[in-house]
């Protein structure tokens, strides 16, 4: 590594200056990113500091959008049918439109928070869906797996949000 390196805000690899673009993830760098490595020294990874405020906020539209979707909406539409395995889809669905909104609309970076509200609001979606399932119902590793495959699909709709960010120039 050489004394002055161009660090991505996006994956914190050292790159050289001038390089218009991230040898590791691709990203666009600013060449005004040249760092002499007192950042890193400092703990600057490209991720701000944990949000509980965004934790929050994640948490209330997970819920929020669930309970329309796995509660009001089979009172309106008599073929919906949130049990089981289409529940938990929905669920991660919900929970990947939310971590697009959360990482478009938070300022910094905001991929943790999202998936840390969607591990909380998977419990009592768990609970809801079991719950209310009189067929199609699943083993416990059944809901506990696809409850994390909701996880993972909050991740990855932060980490969209937050490119979405990116390029709105925010």
């Amino acid at each position: 590594m050489t004394a002055a390196t161009l660090i991505c805000s996006v994956c914190g690899f050292h790159n050289q200056p001038g390089d218009p673009r991230c040898n590791s993830c691709g990203a666009r760098l600013h060449q005004d990113m040249v760092t002499d490595g007192a950042e890193e020294a400092k703990g600057g990874n490209g991720f701000d500091s944990f949000s509980i405020k965004w934790l929050a906020v994640a948490f209330l539209i997970y819920v929020a959008f669930q309970a329309l979707a796995l509660a009001v909406l089979p009172t309106v539409i008599a073929s919906y049918d949130p049990q089981g395995l289409p529940g938990l889809g929905i669920s991660a669905a919900v929970w990947f439109l939310g971590g697009i909104l959360v990482g478009r609309i938070s300022p910094g970076r905001t991929y943790l928070e999202p998936v840390f509200a969607a591990v909380g609001a998977a419990v009592p979606t768990i609970l809801y869906i079991s719950q209310i399932s009189d067929h199609g119902a699943m083993s416990s590793l059944g809901y506990v797996t696809m409850s994390l495959m909701g996880v993972v699909c909050s991740f990855i709709g932060a980490f969209i949000g937050e490119k979405l960010q990116d390029l709105s120039g925010r």
